[in-house]
Formats: C-alpha cells, structure tokens, sequence
C-alpha cells in the first residue's frame, strides 16, 4: 500500500462499497460492465445487490455473460445467473453466451449453461451457426462432446 487505505480494514470495504454503489447507481453501461468483466465474483455480487443490471449492453452487444462465458469465468456466471442474468440474451452478430463459451472451449461454462432450461441450445447466430456448429469448427472436441452425448444434442441440430 502506497499512501491508501490498507486493504482489508473496515475503511477499505467501506470506501469499496460506497464505490460500487455509486457506479451501480449510475448505471454507466460501460464502467460496470467493465468492472464485472474483470472475472471477480464477489465484485459482480456487490454491483448486483447495489442495484446493477446484469443484461445491459455494451456498443457491441455484449452483456457482461457474454464475456464471462467467452472468458470461462465460472464462478462469476453463477453469480450472474442468481441476479437473473439473460442466458438467452443475443450480442450484435446473434450469438448467445452459449456459442461465446462452446466456440472458447470452456465445458464447465457450457455445462452451467446447458443446466438453464429456458437456454436456446439450438439457437443459430446472424451466420446460421450454433453453439455446437461453433465448437466443431474450433475443433472444441470436449464441447462436441458434451453436446452429442446430452440429451441437448437433437436440440441442437434443430
């Protein structure tokens, strides 16, 4: 620490809390997505309890679960997912955070998401492809696996 609040003391969580509350509040799209795209749970859960919305957009069309399936982070998508993050919710080329995670490689990821029974597994992004499309052109083989050997499979080829 160089001139700031030692970090862990009653000072510190406090200046952090009133920080993050202030930038839920504010809804700046751009700052809390950044903030939560960082992959840490317990900011995401602090910015959600202060009021965050878990699917607004950036420019691109992304919400934070988009990058955050893109990215593998786990722990910080079931935090979304327990504010009522969209599974569903499409960026600006029609993809769902499903295909971000099949096309990434990330199984846990795709697995937590397949677990969401309103998730569209045969969803086709503006290119016609799907998820499981997606993780066989990126040669994601343990996707592909996973999607041909679930009973999301024939869902998926719909």
């Amino acid at each position: 620490m160089k001139g700031g609040i030692p970090s862990g003391t009653w000072m510190h969580t406090a200046t952090e809390e009133l920080f993050l509350g202030a930038v839920a509040a504010k809804s700046q799209i751009p700052t809390v997505n950044r903030v939560m795209k960082l992959g840490n749970p317990e900011i995401a859960r602090r910015l959600l309890i202060s009021g965050a919305n878990p699917n607004l957009k950036d420019s691109t069309g992304f919400a934070v679960i988009h990058d955050v399936a893109r990215e593998g982070f786990l722990d910080t998508l079931q935090t979304l997912l327990e504010f009522k993050a969209d599974v569903n919710i499409e960026d600006n080329e029609g993809n769902l955070p499903l295909h971000l995670a099949a096309r990434e490689g990330h199984v846990r990821v795709v697995e937590l998401l397949l677990e969401r029974a309103e998730c569209k597994v045969g969803h086709q992004n503006k290119r016609g492809a799907t998820a499981y499309d997606l993780a066989k052109l990126y040669k994601r083989s343990a996707v592909v696996k996973l999607l041909e050997d679930s009973s999301f499979f024939p869902a998926a080829m719909n």
